[in-house]
């Protein structure tokens, strides 16, 4: 895992993150405009997306809002999600539209037949003995309203098939929207909102989940070493690394990516000492494997993680829960450990750390 020598070399670094910089770098040079989902947009180019960064990269110089919305929906990148709602409500309005149009037009004709009916009914019931060229002249033209009714309905028929099936693309383009707001693009796993959301289920009824673990491991190296190359070159590391952390947990439990280089797991009922040992287990695999990057291979022992681990019994909401992992996780770094428990020492430092900050 972590050691005191990496824990040093963090302390150096700068306050804000390089990627921050190269954003605000590639925004200006190209002329975007500086919105949040441009943000997000640009992060997932230069943080790993290789998809996204082929496609902004394609735009070449200047590229208009519309065409990089367009990449950003293509790749359901979740800022976009309401963007994509707003399309798709406009889509499906429009859509009604046209089937109530047509359905009018379909009426009015209807009507306009049935009229003619009921006019020749009438002058039957005045003249039984209709002069057989007066009724050839209804008949013909009673004839060419049915067939208007039916080549329209025909055609409505066939207009409604076509809204249906662009109806059918909307419906699928929300599921992709919707399953970007809960999923890491890269490797798939859970994102931190999908994470959130499964411990809402634990904590609404904990007594019935038993006592769960969260755990929260940094890949040590692992941002530092993808800023310095092309955007999208860690991307075989993320996804070896997603396969490490699936095959580490049961079924029912959840493995999630919320950030560039930290992964979560959350393991049900199970006890701190459980917890501790499948880190360590998870830890060992990392640092004795080595790693795909570009052409050529990361050797093992290049990455390590550092790991913080919360208990459910020792926390009230699902954030509390993470907020206490991620307290661990930083006491862990900053002794230069390789996985620390959340308890009341690392309460206290957590404590020390907001007081000391606010007072600066």
């Amino acid at each position: 895992m972590s050691s005191k020598a990496s824990t040093a070399s963090k302390s150096t670094q700068p306050a804000g993150p390089p990627i921050v910089a190269r954003i605000a770098q590639l925004m200006a040079g190209l002329g975007i405009a500086a919105l949040p989902r441009n943000y997000e947009l640009l992060f997932e180019a230069l943080n790993g997306n290789a998809g996204v960064a082929r496609d902004v990269a394609a735009l070449g110089k200047t590229p208009d809002q519309l065409s990089l919305d367009a990449i950003a929906l293509r790749h359901a990148l979740p800022s976009h999600n309401a963007l994509a709602a707003g399309q798709a409500a406009d889509e499906a309005v429009r859509v009604l539209c046209e089937i109530a149009k047509t359905s009018e037009e379909s009426q009015r004709q209807r009507a306009a037949a049935m009229q003619e009916l009921e006019e020749i009914a009438a002058r039957m019931q005045r003249d039984p003995v209709l002069g057989i060229s007066d009724f050839t002249s209804d008949a013909t033209r009673l004839l060419s309203l049915m067939q208007d009714i039916l080549g329209a309905d025909r055609t409505a028929a066939a207009r409604i098939g076509d809204l249906q099936c662009h109806l059918d693309s909307l419906r699928s383009g929300l599921a992709i929207s919707r399953d970007a707001l809960t999923h890491d693009p890269v490797t798939g796993l859970a994102n931190k909102a999908a994470l959130l959301s499964h411990l809402n289920g634990i904590f609404d009824d904990k007594a019935a989940a038993g006592t769960s673990a969260l755990l929260v491991f940094r890949v040590e190296q692992l941002r530092k070493f993808a800023e310095s190359h092309a955007a999208g070159s860690d991307e075989k590391t993320v996804k070896r690394l997603a396969t490490i952390f699936r095959q580490s947990v049961k079924k029912n439990d959840l493995v999630a990516r919320t950030g560039p280089d930290l992964f979560c797991l959350l393991l049900c009922d199970v006890t701190r000492e459980i917890a501790a040992g499948i880190a360590r287990r998870v830890a060992d695999k990392v640092v004795e494997m080595p790693f795909p990057f570009l052409d050529r291979e990361l050797p093992a022992g290049f990455l390590t993680l550092t790991a913080g681990v919360s208990m459910t019994d020792s926390a009230t909401t699902p954030v509390t829960l993470y907020e206490q992992a991620d307290q661990a996780l930083a006491y862990a770094a900053e002794t230069g450990i390789a996985l620390r428990i959340y308890s009341a020492e690392v309460a206290e430092r957590a404590g020390r750390t907001y007081r000391g900050g606010a007072a600066a």
